[in-house]
């Protein structure tokens, strides 16, 4: 078990860093920017801007402990960005869901879900923006075989959300500027909570920007392949709105790193489980990400906004 684990996450991150060697590096940045603040995207949460992007893919793979019979579960996802004005967009996202436990093994489309996001605030002289959204997961049109096994939702949900960033370049400690924070908190509203319960999804990140080192502070003449390097680490917690008797809060902490080039970004992270409701219903894992910047690839087409 612990052999086919290992070759499976050498397989995601052969496949990611195959198609994100693919690309030509330089030194461009995301495009979620505040001042001079780059929010970079992140594989596991969201980023507090509104933009032309497309993700593709996002791969993660989920050990199922053994005392359940042991198995994975793999996520091939992506999500498409589009702006519709300047600070208004749209999304789409979904992901193909392969899952073997117990000798069972189950693959299909997880349900779809359509977002609307509207940037309301930046801040560039302390580098903060904020932003409110809402999305839909519309149940029914995932697999109907994941649907009856229990692998995805049954029941359509609606979640308002706010996104907030801020970067600490106000600080008066040069080394600390580089340093950023975003968040996402959201209430998924179910269909029938009655069955299904309704949830506080929140997360968070902390970054540490190379780029913004360099660029900001202090220019230190590093090779590309340093310079354009984020560290971070993301927490992901989902609470059940009704406590005990609709479940227990489950989490994850996710450590990595993200690489920005000209029109593109990989990410690679741990997905660690971060509480013992978590890890009784996974192991480690790890998620990769390919995410495209469209507005640099088609900018007077597909990435520009409509109006």
């Amino acid at each position: 078990m612990v052999t086919g684990c290992r070759n499976l996450v050498l397989a995601a991150l052969a496949l990611s860093a195959a198609i994100a060697g693919s690309l030509m590096a330089s030194n461009a940045w995301a495009h979620a920017v505040c001042g001079d603040r780059v929010f970079p995207a992140t594989p596991v949460m969201d980023d507090p801007g509104v933009g032309d992007e497309l993700s593709l893919p996002t791969i993660g793979l989920t050990p199922i402990p053994s005392r359940d019979g042991g198995g994975r579960t793999m996520t091939y996802g992506y999500e498409w960005d589009k702006t519709i004005t300047q600070h208004l967009g749209f999304s789409i996202n979904g992901d193909y869901l392969t899952q073997s436990s117990g000798g069972t093994d189950l693959r299909g489309f997880d349900n779809i879900t359509i977002g609307l996001k509207d940037e309301i605030l930046c801040s560039d002289q302390h580098e903060f923006m904020a932003s409110v959204g809402v999305s839909r997961t519309f149940a029914g049109t995932g697999s109907p075989a994941l649907a009856t096994a229990g692998a995805i939702d049954t029941t359509s949900s609606t979640s308002p959300t706010l996104y907030l960033g801020k970067g600490l370049g106000d600080l008066p400690i040069g080394w600390l500027r580089p340093l950023a924070v975003t968040g996402e908190f959201s209430y998924q509203i179910s269909d029938r909570p009655g069955t299904a319960p309704s949830a506080w999804n929140y997360a968070a990140s902390v970054q540490y920007s190379i780029p913004y080192l360099q660029s900001e502070v202090k220019y230190l003449g590093l090779p590309s392949v340093l310079a354009n390097l984020t560290p971070l680490v993301e927490v992901s917690f989902s609470t059940p709105a009704n406590g005990p008797a609709g479940g227990r809060t489950i989490g994850t902490i996710s450590p990595g790193i993200l690489y920005d080039g000209d029109t593109w970004q990989f990410g690679v992270e741990a997905m660690l489980p971060a509480n013992g409701a978590t890890r009784r219903a996974q192991g480690i894992g790890i998620i990769t990400q390919v995410h495209f910047f469209l507005d640099d690839i088609f900018p007077h087409s597909l990435g520009k906004p409509l109006f």
